[in-house]
């Protein structure tokens, strides 16, 4: 069970000004990281800054969360999946301090480099997560009219994900809403697969 505090890793694209941030600046981000930290070693990921069972890698454009376009990456765990290592991150994209969408993604690294599978947006998960949440915060504060950031950014106040493998498919799923996100990851040859000791 993921718990109810997050702290990130969080990464400033760039102090006091604005700078564009994606799913492909955040994917550079972790790999400058794993190659800062961990000399090129993914497993460095495992020690990312915890409280609980959360852990979590961030990109932030700015200081100022009213105009700031965030990436936070919630790092569910890290499988063996087929005959391959994976880390896990599930990607919640804010703007202005709202979620606007939310992707699952898989880390492998391999010889050739780091070879990343991310789903494309799915809206019907988007929205059941996005109808929980938006139906509680105005259950708790009837008089306001735009929502908290415990409420409106990710992860959201008492969420709760589970991680589930199938084969070669990655499923995260949203208990409280029952919002799902799958991916299936390529199979990789025995002779290319790097070792990954213990998972979460």
């Amino acid at each position: 069970m993921i718990k109810t505090l997050l702290i990130f890793l969080a990464i400033f694209c760039c102090i006091g000004c604005q700078q564009h941030v994606s799913l492909d600046t955040w994917k550079q981000s972790v790999e400058h990281y794993v190659w800062d930290q961990g000399n090129g070693d993914p497993t460095v990921l495992r020690d990312l800054p915890t409280q609980g069972q959360w852990k979590g890698f961030a990109v932030i454009s700015e200081n100022n969360a009213d105009s700031s376009t965030d990436i936070n990456g919630l790092l569910l765990g890290h499988r063996q999946i087929g005959q391959s290592p994976y880390f896990i991150f599930l990607l919640g994209v804010v703007e202005h301090q709202q979620l606007n969408d939310i992707r699952l993604a898989a880390l492998r690294a391999s010889p050739s480099g780091f070879k990343w599978t991310i789903t494309e947006k799915n809206q019907q998960a988007f929205d059941a997560y996005h109808h929980f949440h938006d139906s509680a915060w105005r259950s708790l504060y009837p008089g306001r009219s735009t929502g908290p950031w415990a409420h409106t950014g990710f992860p959201c106040e008492g969420d709760d994900f589970k991680l589930s493998i199938s084969g070669q498919r990655i499923t995260a799923t949203h208990a409280q809403s029952s919002a799902n996100w799958s991916l299936d990851v390529p199979p990789a040859s025995p002779t290319t697969a790097p070792s990954l000791a213990g998972s979460n």
